[in-house]
């Protein structure tokens, strides 16, 4: 195995020996802990467009939100104040509409199927690796399945985080309510599924305002005005100015003053290059979650075409995961989200190796200490959050962006001998060893593309320990790859300086 990142080379051999081992023994492997990010589900336009009553009846009826809330309470700070991010939308625009809530409920429902354990029946199952060449077969306990007849899905085993914003709100009472069916029954005697939003807006989007780096949108800026990027903006100018003409009559008051994304916030010079007399074009990010929402409904302009939407979008993609693949801008925006992710794995670790009951599962004796940390995490953001969380894991770029309800999972996976009691394991450090991670989008695995086995062949799940080192790697930028580069940016210890 070969890390593309400058790790300590005995790491990797260690890891692939680990791996070709489980693998030839046959060990249990006993999925132990979910983290689940999803983005919300379809919205209206966050820029303002003309026809505000249209876009106002998508929206829920006010006793559906209730109904969906029943049975959550939010935690916010004492001292909260509204959003202001440019993204979070006014009036009728950048909210939920009833198709998203209905796509949430469908998602928890999913979900549900997914993770719990439906069939009494099920029993350990052999599944076949998908990677090469380590083509044997391993053994998931439970059937792959997160909860158990004597461990089900329950509301106490679930903790959620959602970014500030009414529509990823929403979303998640939406999903937990497809989650479970009985949340909406909840009554003075129960307690709620806490929804917590303080300062999420912070760190759970690459694109906060303010900024956590006072110094990233000046690297955004750097990034986005590489050649290549220009390049590629400058051969579709003609379209940005077509486009954002035919849209220029759909605009509502205000819509000039939104503006959000990684290097495209206020015009900053990544954009296209301006011309005398000519009308400033509408930001990419823009004018593709516009394109976007009327496509949907089916209402574009008779002059622009399904084309054109794909045209704008895949730009938009490739923009997005071209500056934000770069390993500062990745952890500049979400090393502090993925470090509270690593940090939630090894708490679940941590409580495992002093407690029976999940070490062994099967004593109820300790139930309630064990719980404390929760199996399943789950996180309700937004599409740039998935962006920035699978660049900065370096994980196998989608085929296509993530639609409205899209969902990452972590999987932390403890490896198992027949019959082995963790606890007899000798140290921390030893215990953690034996555990894994997995990604998926929307059940699609995805390889992580800085760990590959012999043969230059990504790899489907990677060492906790492994993980947390790659994700603390330092990285420089420097100004050319002339020997005596001078050091531009310089990601250190969680923080972003320029030299």
């Amino acid at each position: 195995m070969r890390f593309h990142r400058p790790l300590p080379s005995v790491l990797p051999l260690l890891s692939l020996f680990s791996l070709t081992t489980c693998l030839a023994s046959t060990k249990i492997l006993r999925l132990r802990q979910v983290l689940l990010i999803h983005r919300h589900g379809d919205r209206t336009p966050i820029t303002p467009l003309v026809d505000e009553d249209y876009w106002r009846s998508t929206l829920p009826e006010p006793h559906v939100l209730r109904g969906i809330a029943k049975g959550t309470a939010l935690i916010r700070e004492a001292d909260h104040s509204p959003n202001e991010h440019g993204a979070a939308g006014r009036g009728p625009f950048g909210q939920l509409t009833m198709v998203g809530l209905l796509q949430m409920v469908s998602l928890g429902e999913r979900l549900r199927e997914e993770l719990g354990h439906m069939n009494d029946n099920d029993d350990e199952t052999q599944i076949r690796i998908d990677q090469a060449p380590l083509q044997q077969h391993y053994r998931f306990a439970n059937n792959g399945k997160l909860f158990s007849p004597d461990k089900p899905l329950t509301p106490n085993r679930v903790k959620v985080m959602s970014t500030d914003f009414p529509r990823t709100i929403q979303s998640v009472q939406a999903l937990l309510t497809g989650l479970f069916p009985d949340l909406s029954m909840h009554n003075d005697n129960s307690l709620p599924i806490k929804i917590d939003v303080r300062n999420t807006n912070s760190f759970l989007i690459p694109d906060p305002q303010p900024r956590q780096s006072p110094l990233q949108p000046v690297l955004e800026t750097h990034l986005s005005n590489r050649p290549h990027l220009q390049k590629r903006e400058e051969e579709l100018r003609q379209l940005s100015r077509r486009i954002s003409q035919e849209l220029r009559s759909h605009l509502g008051d205000g819509a000039h003053g939104v503006s959000f994304g990684i290097g495209e916030e206020k015009q900053d010079g990544t954009a296209h290059v301006q011309h005398e007399n000519e009308p400033k074009p509408l930001a990419w990010t823009q004018m593709s979650e516009i394109l976007t929402c009327l496509h949907s409904r089916s209402i574009l302009p008779p002059t622009l075409s399904s084309q054109d939407v794909h045209a704008v979008s895949s730009h938009v993609a490739w923009r997005w995961f071209e500056n934000l693949r770069h390993p500062i801008l990745a952890k500049t925006a979400m090393w502090k989200f993925a470090n509270n992710l690593l940090e939630s794995m090894e708490r679940k670790i941590q409580v495992e190796c002093k407690c029976c009951d999940c070490a062994n599962d099967d004593d109820d004796a300790q139930e309630g200490e064990c719980i404390d940390e929760p199996w399943l995490r789950i996180y309700s953001a937004h599409d740039s959050t998935l962006i920035g969380l699978m660049c900065l894991l370096q994980l196998e770029r989608p085929t296509e962006w993530p639609e409205y309800g899209s969902y990452l999972k972590i999987e932390l996976i403890r490896e198992e001998d027949e019959g082995e009691d963790l606890l007899a394991v000798a140290s921390t450090e030893q215990r953690k060893a034996k555990y894994w991670v997995r990604f998926s989008l929307n059940g699609q695995i995805l390889k992580s593309t800085w760990c590959c086995d012999e043969n230059n062949e990504p790899l489907s799940m990677v060492r906790l320990n492994d993980l947390e080192e790659m994700i603390h790697l330092e990285h420089e930028l420097l100004t050319g790859e002339e020997e005596g580069s001078r050091s531009m940016f310089c990601w250190k210890n969680g923080l972003l300086t320029k030299h």
